[in-house]
């Protein structure tokens, strides 16, 4: 589903990545794990099709890096969901309206907007915060928004950068069990985390990384 291979990523002439081989399959958890610097974030940027590799190929489902066109990102970013560290709410919208927005900012009919906005923070616990702001919740409650905005297209896979780095123990706790749950019915998820992940019972491929490569 998601490949890269021989992938080099390159500003000017420095290295961030190289020879990076990677697959995920269809439903896996994979967690990249390294130090900061070590090229996460630019594997996930290049799976977002945000950056593009200096050298190799990125492929998701039937979108390569050299072949698709500016025209096609919109459509291939509805399948693919993305969660960060610092959650990237809108402050003035309320928890609703974040989901909502991310719904109609990628052409979803006004008619079915609020079912899906429902259902998908039924799905993260939060139907009786819809109508709270930000600003009015905890960390971890924050996330979760930011999942179920990431969700709301039905995506394939979430790309998760970080996303317990801003949380205390027991947030984190609910957050990656959410995660676990959501990769249970299916969806693939591609997480990047500079810690070792506790003991989970759940499946997750491992994939080390170091100064841009991948390392046993």
């Amino acid at each position: 589903m998601i490949e890269l291979k021989d992938v080099w990523y390159h500003i000017d002439k420095y290295p961030i990545l190289s020879n990076i081989d990677l697959r995920v399959k269809a439903g896996e958890f994979v967690c990249l794990i390294g130090p900061s610097g070590a090229g996460k974030s630019t594997i996930l940027r290049l799976i977002h099709m945000e950056l593009k590799p200096t050298r190799g190929t990125v492929k998701v489902a039937d979108y390569r890096s050299r072949q698709i066109r500016p025209g096609q990102i919109p459509l291939f970013r509805r399948k693919v969901g993305v969660i960060f560290q610092d959650f990237k709410l809108l402050d003035d919208r309320d928890v609703y309206e974040n989901v909502a927005f991310a719904l109609w900012a990628t052409g979803v009919p006004g008619r079915k907007i609020k079912k899906r906005a429902f259902q998908v923070l039924a799905e993260v616990g939060l139907s009786h915060k819809r109508y709270a702001m930000p600003s009015e919740l905890s960390g971890g409650e924050q996330q979760r928004v930011a999942i179920a905005r990431a969700l709301s297209n039905e995506p394939f896979v979430l790309l998760a950068d970080e996303p317990t780095g801003n949380l205390d123990p027991e947030s984190t706790r609910d957050v990656m069990q959410l995660l676990f749950r959501i990769n249970r019915k299916g969806t693939a998820v591609l997480m990047a985390s500079h810690k070792e992940l506790p003991e989970s019972g759940h499946a997750i491929t491992i994939v080390r990384l170091n100064e841009g490569k991948v390392v046993p």
